[in-house]
């Protein structure tokens, strides 16, 4: 077989090529027109499909809004009759439980009668009125009216009671002090008198008179307490006068001692030796020692003891002050504290007062008198115990001074008859040489009748002691006075189910500590800054002048920078409580219940807000539940899609009519 020969395939021409091109891309764009065809046709179905199916959900909508709203007057119709009957049942029900209650509050305030009848307050036979203050159905208006008055008084009385105490202890005090003072005055007289008529027999007829005198100018100083004030040149000439009138009886018994015949020293020699008395001091420098102690010692007790004194006075003055200016709100707390339980149908026996419900009623009611008058009296209290133990007790206080006096005046004696020969010559080079007289006095004169028991009083150093003690306490007597009062067996100490004001409870608010800074913030009666009473303005003014007066007597060494600023203080200081450091005023303000009328219930934590929905922010609504909105939002992207391929299908038959063309 002979072979094919292998001939070159033939190579399509340019125009058979132009033509197959020609024809698969024509095919192509009738596939891709058939396409967006379908496509448009499956996207026009749908959308007609999905607003049929809206349409349907809106025809179901309203026909389920009218059946709803058919069946909504149907159940109005129900629930108007039912609360008709529901409205006649409660009625019923309120009309028996106003019975039965007005029953029980007969019964209450029929148990409290008595309560009140003991105090002399009438209860009415029916009980159909509450009282505005308390509440209750036992207490009528002009009940309340008058347990108030006797609530404020109760306030009164119970304050001048524990004042009394204070002021009974420094009353006792002074009293006892001074005539303890008296009393070692006179038996150092006993003792001197006793001392000239045993050592100095011949010089005892003529010193007596001048012993007697001399005592008698010092307890009459001791007893001049009605001013602070010492006449010091009065008390000193008078010790001068003494020793001058005693140096002729001395210089005659110590040049005259041995002679048989002691005589009596003529007039103008006597005054000659009173003349030369300070030019030759006989009894050296121990008149002045002596005089020295006894005006600074005297000067001391008198300041003392009428510190005492005057301390009481504003003791005793301060009772009254707190009755005459009571304001409405502390009056308004004293009637609830005090008399609104048993208003209310409850006896003693059956609650207790809130204790530190009572201490923020007593300690606002007490703020404008503690905080003005506490820090002045704290001063006086200090000054009155560095005085006491300083010099009142010290070796220069007069009752060792006092102690000391019959023995120092004899040692005046000795002394110039120590320097008798000196003393001598130095006389007669003035006065010359004594003619002695007969002497006038008999020597029965020469022994008169002395007091055996020379044995000094008890003293009083165990009550000076107690008094110290009891005066440090009471440095803060105008802010815990109200701590005394709360001390009570009535008061529950631990806040727990007890009378808070108007209700039975737990009290949670803070205790203000004392001092006006703090008690503007007091929960149950805030301070309110007013004009001070022109009698409290004089209290502090009398304060003051205590313990100015009182510093006089104590060695300006022992005062301190602070001593004197807390005197230049004095007046501003409106009191010593501060607000604690670690509480803020936003925090104080929230303990009260912003009008001072609160009675434990304040805010105390921040309430719920019931307007939050937490769920309407944070839900995600299911496919089933979708609105008819959210269905026409689909609609519309379909139609968007369909645009886009027919703008899409319009760009691609432009191209490539473009491309044939150029083959072309």
């Amino acid at each position: 077989m002979a072979s094919r020969p292998n001939l070159p395939r033939q190579q399509p021409s340019s125009l058979g090529k132009s033509s197959y091109l020609t024809s698969r891309l024509d095919n192509l764009m009738k596939s891709l027109a058939l396409a967006c065809l379908l496509l448009a046709t499956v996207c026009v179905v749908s959308t007609s499909a999905k607003s049929l199916d809206l349409t349907h959900d809106l025809d179901t909508t309203n026909s389920y809004l009218e059946s709803s709203s058919h069946r909504h007057h149907q159940a109005t119709s129900l629930h108007h009759q039912s609360h008709s009957l529901h409205h006649h049942n409660r009625n019923r029900r309120l009309q028996r439980r106003d019975s039965n209650s007005k029953d029980g509050n007969n019964q209450h305030c029929n148990d409290v009668r008595v309560e009140f009848e003991a105090i002399d307050i009438k209860l009415p036979q029916h009980f159909n009125e509450k009282g505005a203050q308390c509440g209750g159905h036992c207490c009528t208006n002009s009940t309340e009216i008058e347990l108030r008055k006797k609530a404020a008084a109760d306030f009164e009385r119970s304050l001048h009671h524990h004042t009394k105490s204070l002021r009974g202890i420094l009353e006792s005090t002074a009293n006892l002090f001074e005539s303890h003072v008296l009393e070692l005055a006179q038996q150092s007289e006993n003792r001197t008198l006793n001392v000239f008529s045993q050592v100095y027999k011949r010089m005892l007829p003529l010193s007596r008179k001048l012993i007697v005198q001399l005592y008698s100018e010092i307890t009459s100083n001791i007893k001049s307490t009605g001013s602070n004030a010492l006449n010091a040149n009065t008390l000193e000439s008078v010790i001068h006068k003494f020793f001058v009138n005693l140096f002729p009886v001395a210089y005659h018994q110590v040049v005259h001692l041995n002679k048989q015949s002691y005589g009596e020293l003529h007039e103008d020699y006597i005054n000659c030796l009173k003349h030369v008395y300070d030019d030759v001091q006989p009894f050296g420098t121990i008149p002045k020692e002596i005089s020295r102690n006894l005006m600074q010692s005297i000067q001391t007790a008198h300041i003392f003891i009428n510190a005492l004194h005057q301390s009481a006075e504003v003791l005793s003055e301060t009772d009254d002050l707190y009755a005459a200016h009571l304001s409405e709100s502390c009056q308004r707390h004293l009637l609830k504290m005090s008399y609104c339980p048993r208003c209310n149908g409850l006896l003693k026996s059956h609650v207790k007062t809130c204790y530190s419900y009572c201490m923020n009623v007593l300690r606002g009611c007490s703020a404008q008198y503690a905080g003005v008058l506490d820090s002045p009296w704290s001063n006086v209290v200090d000054a009155l115990d560095n005085l006491v133990t300083m010099h009142i007790r010290s070796d220069t206080g007069i009752v060792t001074v006092i102690k000391q006096l019959d023995g120092k005046l004899s040692e005046t004696i000795m002394k110039a008859m120590e320097n008798g020969p000196e003393l001598e010559k130095l006389v007669k080079k003035t006065c010359g040489t004594p003619r002695l007289l007969p002497s006038s006095t008999s020597d029965s004169e020469h022994k008169p009748q002395m007091p055996h028991n020379m044995k000094w009083a008890t003293p009083v150093d165990s009550e000076l002691l107690r008094f110290l003690s009891t005066i440090d306490k009471s440095k803060d007597f105008y802010s815990n006075i109200v701590n005394n009062v709360c001390d009570d067996e009535e008061m529950q100490r631990s806040d727990r189910h007890c009378w808070m004001g108007d209700r039975i409870g737990d009290y949670t608010q803070l205790v203000m500590t004392p001092g006006t800074d703090t008690q503007r913030y007091n929960p149950e009666v805030p301070f309110e800054s007013t004009s001070q009473p022109t009698k409290l303005n004089e209290m502090v003014d009398k304060l003051l002048k205590v313990r100015k007066t009182i510093a006089t007597a104590i060695p300006s060494t022992t005062r301190t920078f602070n001593d004197v600023q807390s005197d230049m203080a004095g007046r501003d200081d409106e009191g010593s409580g501060r607000m604690p450091d670690d509480v803020d005023d936003d925090e104080y303000r929230m303990q009260g219940s912003g009008d001072g009328d609160g009675s434990g219930d304040g805010a105390t934590s921040l309430p719920y807000d019931p307007r939050t929905n937490n769920n309407e922010d944070n839900e995600i609504l299911p496919p089933s539940t979708k609105s008819p909105a959210s269905k026409i939002d689909s609609s519309m992207s379909l139609a968007a899609l369909f645009c886009l391929l027919l703008v899409m299908h319009q760009t691609f038959s432009t191209t490539i009519r473009s491309y044939k063309l150029k083959l072309n």
